[in-house]
């Protein structure tokens, strides 16, 4: 009795037909997780808007007052003097009893130009902006900037809210 033994490796159409497989499954996936990233940064910028929200109420609750800027918007951006994180950061005086320190943007890119996290505060209102970050502007989204509406979330004191 013989038998025939295929000797191992791979045709050359078999090798195309993986590839093409493996091409397609990318093709796929890319832009899934991609998706997924987005989806993940903007839970983010969510989760900074509430926690710095939280963080000045408690601020004004000791204090009596906001953080004040003397109603000038202060960033980690250049275009809104490129302030840090910590104590003399964007949100004077809330850094370290309020919160650890300052959010910054998920997203590596920034704080770039005038994209990344802004405030504004005159001591008695203020406005906090997730400034050209976001990835989404879903309907119903409770921190779309109304005055910039494809370009900013926010939370703010209801006088501030046109700012």
């Amino acid at each position: 009795m013989k038998t025939t033994q295929r000797q191992s490796g791979f045709t050359i159409i078999e090798m195309l037909v993986v590839v093409t497989i493996l091409a397609m499954l990318a093709g796929i996936l890319v832009p899934v997780l991609e998706d997924g990233a987005r989806s993940a940064r903007d839970a983010r910028r969510a989760a900074d808007l509430k926690t710095v929200q939280s963080a000045l109420e408690a601020y004004k609750r000791s204090n009596g007052e906001y953080p004040s800027t003397n109603g000038r918007w202060w960033g980690d951006a250049p275009v809104f003097g490129s302030r840090g994180y910590d104590a003399t950061g964007y949100i004077p005086a809330l850094v370290p009893n309020f919160l650890p320190a300052l959010p910054k943007d998920p997203d590596p890119e920034y704080p770039k130009n005038d994209i990344g996290y802004v405030y504004r505060s005159d001591g008695t209102n203020y406005k906090f902006l997730a400034n050209k970050t976001p990835e989404s502007f879903p309907e119903g989204n409770p921190f779309v900037d109304t005055v910039r509406p494809t370009l900013a979330w926010q939370i703010s004191t209801p006088a501030a809210y046109t700012w």
